[in-house]
């Protein structure tokens, strides 16, 4: 598919063609040089695909290929500086800082020296590098290039629960949960290890263990950590105090979190998994003190190596096995999308690459993902038959995981590596990673989508091969991690050029281009020798708490600059020189002042001060900045957003501004043709206009707007006269039919927008999530089944509502036959007086005037949550139409009496329901979980049960004697005093 070189190089060369063309740059003297430049890159279009393969196995030829990626990433510089001095000789004096003239002739004379010798070096490296005519292929065709189209989200990897296939793992599970079990009594202790290497399937084993109901019976407290290489001692001790039930949240050192773990744990029984452990001493000189206060304990550990195993004396020692290949053709065809009637086809080729992963789930599972994207018998022949082992590569890197990154598209391939600069276990977010890459330059415009939007599909992509795993919670796949394996194939393979550093790793790398910094790093190295960094990122390191005075005089290559959740206070006037910086993240810092000087960073494109609470103001010169798209302001005491906004025009986020005196105001938003999210906070402050403000935004894919309403049990009450200004202001904000997301969080009408009530599916016709929070005076709710792609919908706190009937229903969809077509997932959540909910679908139907079809309700819906409806009296009598309903949970609903006829339900939560009594007629019912129901004593036809598990039910000896008439073999496990026997629910999600 491709080298990096490849992506590279078609960059260049398009962005040296437009300086060319630029009228300012052709009056500079390094005309000449940047057209010999341009002639040199063409030729390195031709250099061969497997050059990056065959550099690792070849010193001479590793030698080539590190000179010519220090000579590409030097290009990458001189043409962003080139552009910059152009864009600058193109602005007013003012635009760059105050009182300063325009830029000199002798600053031009200067300038062209210094870019004409750059120049001229980068072309006599050029022309060393051609020398080797090995590495070229002058004589092939064009390469394919890689162009988005936009994934199918259904397509990407599922989201599922564990994957464990075969009868093996199940048995493994069984035999060690047993022994666990039979050897747990006072004042016992032992260690369990689970050892393999890496993607063989220690971590899935062991999840299933640790969620096991046996051992959710048996212990009192339940201790997952996930042990990196680069934890911190403070991060896993408030990690394990948060899953025995604690709160640590206002200490931070070793002295003052120990104790009270001691006393967390101090006298019960615990199970502790210290997952993918690489030294011993994280039990021996950290945990094992505070757990020795425990009643009993017993730990299972997983890791590559058995030495740690033997150091801290486990007692036994379970080696996973390689997957057998029926297994591992099962997962290969799963996760490569293949339909039924294609498995007999393509059964014989999937055998043999089964075969070549070696048993390992890792493996199956990325080599799947290069076959997802192959239709053909041809096309898996020549996966098959392809080279699969490097020479040079690691071994455990090797074979399939390198198979899958070789087999991107070039684009994608500098995705995946800058993916490995992240922290293990990071939970990788769609929108920030977006940035990154467009940031770094990695995403290429195509067609009619943003840049956003491709760098999204890039994301997405690497989803559906698997190389990212989604995060469970998240229905549009918005968060995800990296395997450990294959962050380390990235990190390999970036050695040269990129650095993560934790405790372990070496700093003495010269040329260093991208370096992340662990949280583990307690004393941050000198940065002001990396001069060629052009990206740097820290993540709540809490031990980086300034910043030189003049580091950014030195770092002068810096594109991407993350400073997330690090404790420095200000930022030095010295920032004003990154000239190339395009995205700098702020968040959660303890800054209090950003610097005048910002106002030079002319390249600038990305914004964050997000939990900036010490903030108060923003700089004047910010508002010069053209070239923002993304500014995010929320959670910060800023209390003045100057007026300028709508200069931006390449504004593609803009989250958390409001109006404020001479400042912001809502009219702004009329000159933003290209915003694709939007959160306006704050509106009481704003006046209403005379026209739609959001009628230009034509691209516009989330909306939140939100006013000030304070927390539940003291609500902010604004006057009448405060109220209708706020009810013309949501009006005037109809949104475009792009809309995907809408977020209303805090509303004081006692309606709901026109725009949301009347004809909603005309007004956002490819709506999927709607959450309405804090819309406290609204007594009737917008008609949301009458929106076809509906995937979401969350509603909280409407206070005045009392009844939910056929009004939210609507006229539904006749396209589509149904009510709310498309609905997955539907949250009721503190709606305190809400009493009655209907949905009376036969009788809407009848009264409709074209009676003649049968409009089905819901048949997508999978989840419903009901949380703090205190005043409900009953579930809906149609809910049982409901043919795809398999997932209810339901808390603090103290009326309600009975939950009854849902025949597709399988798995149900009931917890702090003060008079439910009765569960019956779930025919599909398999896990049911009962909490603090002191009145529940009866079911009946709950014929498919398999798991019962009460805590705290008064009649729970009633209800377990009304089972008994049920078929055998139910399992019912029941606890009190608050002890948690419950089973992970990830695993339902």
């Amino acid at each position: 598919m491709g080298t990096v070189l490849d992506a590279l190089t078609s960059r260049f060369l398009t962005r040296l063609g437009r300086l060319i063309e630029d009228e300012v740059v052709m009056t500079l003297s390094v005309k000449k040089d940047i057209k010999r430049l341009k002639k040199n890159l063409e030729h390195f279009r031709a250099v061969r695909e497997d050059a990056e393969a065959l550099a690792m196995e070849d010193r001479q030829i590793e030698a080539w290929w590190k000179n010519m990626s220090d000579v590409m990433f030097d290009v990458d510089v001189i043409i962003d500086l080139v552009m910059v001095q152009s864009q600058k000789f193109l602005l007013p004096a003012r635009s760059l800082c105050f009182n300063q003239p325009m830029v000199s002739c002798f600053e031009k004379l200067l300038f062209d020296h210094k870019v004409a010798r750059r120049i001229k070096d980068i072309n006599e490296k050029l022309d060393e590098i051609k020398m080797n005519t090995e590495m070229f292929n002058l004589d092939r065709s064009i390469r394919q290039q890689f162009q988005v189209t936009t994934v199918d989200r259904n397509q990407t990897s599922p989201i599922d629960e564990l994957e464990v296939v075969g009868r093996e793992i199940k048995q493994s599970v069984d035999d060690i949960v047993q022994m666990i079990v039979s050897g747990c009594h006072e004042n016992s202790t032992s260690v369990l290890g689970i050892q393999g290497m890496g993607g063989i399937g220690k971590t899935t084993l062991a999840q299933k263990i640790y969620n096991d109901q046996m051992i959710r019976e048996k212990f009192q407290v339940h201790i997952w950590l996930c042990i990196s290489q680069s934890y911190t001692e403070t991060g896993l001790i408030k990690q394990a105090i948060r899953m025995a039930g604690e709160k640590c949240d206002q200490l931070e050192t070793k002295t003052e979190l120990l104790p009270l773990l001691m006393d967390t744990i101090k006298g019960k029984s615990v199970f502790l998994v210290l997952d993918d452990v690489w030294k011993s001493d994280v039990w021996i000189d950290l945990l094992l003190s505070p757990f020795m206060r425990a009643l009993n304990f017993h730990i299972l550990v997983t890791t590559r190596d058995l030495h740690v195993l033997s150091a801290m004396h486990a007692t036994y020692i379970h080696q996973v096995n390689k997957m057998n290949y029926g297994d591992g053709l099962e997962l290969l065809m799963k996760k490569s999308f293949q339909s039924s009637e294609q498995i007999c086809e393509f059964k014989n080729i999937g055998y043999d690459i089964v075969k070549k992963c070696d048993g390992l789930p890792l493996a199956i599972k990325v080599v799947a993902g290069v076959l997802s994207t192959k239709r053909t018998v041809a096309e898996w022949k020549s996966i098959r038959d392809s080279k699969w082992s490097i020479h040079g590569l690691p071994k455990e890197l090797g074979g399939p995981l390198y198979l899958s990154y070789s087999n991107l598209p070039p684009q994608l391939k500098q995705c995946f590596l800058w993916c490995a600069l992240l922290p293990p276990n990071f939970a990788i977010g769609r929108d920030d990673v977006a940035y990154w890459w467009v940031a770094e330059g990695f995403v290429r415009k195509e067609h009619d989508y943003s840049i956003h939007e491709i760098a999204e599909e890039y994301y997405l992509e690497l989803i559906r091969r698997n190389l990212l795993q989604p995060i469970p919670m998240f229905v549009d796949k918005g968060e995800s991690t990296m395997h450990d394996l294959l962050r380390s194939l990235g990190q390999y393979l970036t050695k040269d050029h990129s650095l993560f550093m934790n405790a372990e790793s070496n700093n003495s790398m010269s040329n260093l281009r991208r370096l992340g910094i662990s949280h583990a790093i307690e004393e941050i190295p000198p940065l002001e020798e990396h001069k060629c960094l052009r990206s740097l990122l820290l993540f709540n390191n809490k031990n980086f708490k300034s910043i030189g005075k003049d580091i950014f005089r030195k770092l002068e290559h810096i594109r991407v600059l993350v400073l997330r959740g690090t404790s420095i206070k200000d930022i030095p006037d010295s920032v004003g020189n990154l000239v190339l910086l395009r995205l700098l993240d702020l968040s959660y810092t303890e800054i209090n002042k950003l610097p005048e000087s910002m106002g030079r960073l002319i390249s600038l494109e990305y914004l964050s001060l997000l939990g900036c609470r010490q903030l108060d103001s923003l700089p004047a010169g910010l508002m010069r900045l053209s070239n923002i798209s993304f500014l995010q302001l929320d959670w910060t005491a800023i209390d003045h957003v100057p007026k300028g906004i709508a200069k931006f025009q390449q504004l593609y986020s803009l989250k958390g501004v409001f109006e404020s005196g001479a400042g912001f105001r809502l009219d702004e938003l009329r000159c933003l043709p290209n915003i694709q999210r939007l959160w306006v906070q704050q509106l009481e402050k704003a006046a209403p206009v005379g026209e739609l403000v959001l009628k230009n935004s034509h691209n516009l894919r989330e909306l939140r707007l939100g006013c000030t309403m304070g927390s539940t049990g003291e609500r902010t009450r604004y006057q009448t006269g405060v109220v209708e200004r706020i009810q013309q202001v949501f009006d005037m904000l109809i949104p475009s039919p792009s809309l995907v997301y809408i977020y209303i969080d805090g509303f004081p009408g006692i309606r709901f927008p026109e725009w949301l009530c009347l004809e909603p599916e005309l007004n956002m016709p490819s709506l999927c999530h709607m959450h309405l929070n804090e819309c406290i005076s609204c007594s009737v709710l917008p008609p949301a089944g009458q929106m076809p792609e509906l995937l979401v919908l969350h509603i909280k706190g409407a206070d005045e509502v009392v009844t939910i009937g056929t009004e939210l229903l609507g006229k539904g969809v006749r396209s589509a036959a149904a009510f709310f077509p498309k609905l997955e997932l539907l949250r009721l959540v503190s709606m305190g007086n809400l009493e009655k909910w209907s949905l009376n679908i036969r009788n809407m139907c009848d009264d409709m005037e074209d009676n003649s079809q049968q409009l089905s309700l819901m048949p997508c819906l999978k989840r419903l949550l009901l949380l703090d409806c205190p005043k409900l009296r009953a579930l809906p009598q149609d809910m049982y139409m409901i043919v795809n309903l398999k997932r209810i949970h339901i808390e603090a609903a103290h009326k309600l009496q009975e939950v009854v006829n849902l025949p597709a339900v399988v798995w149900l939560k009931v917890k702090n329901n003060a008079c439910l009594r009765r569960i019956s007629n779930l025919c599909k019912l398999q896990d049911l979980f009962a909490q603090d129901c002191p009145m529940l004593d009866h079911t009946e036809n709950l014929f498919s049960l398999k798991r019962v598990y009460m805590i705290d039910c008064l009649h729970a000896q009633v209800f377990r004697n009304c089972l008994a008439e049920e078929e055998q073999g139910i399992l019912v496990h029941v606890a009190t005093d608050g002890h948690n026997i419950f089973p992970d629910e990830s695993l339902y999600n």
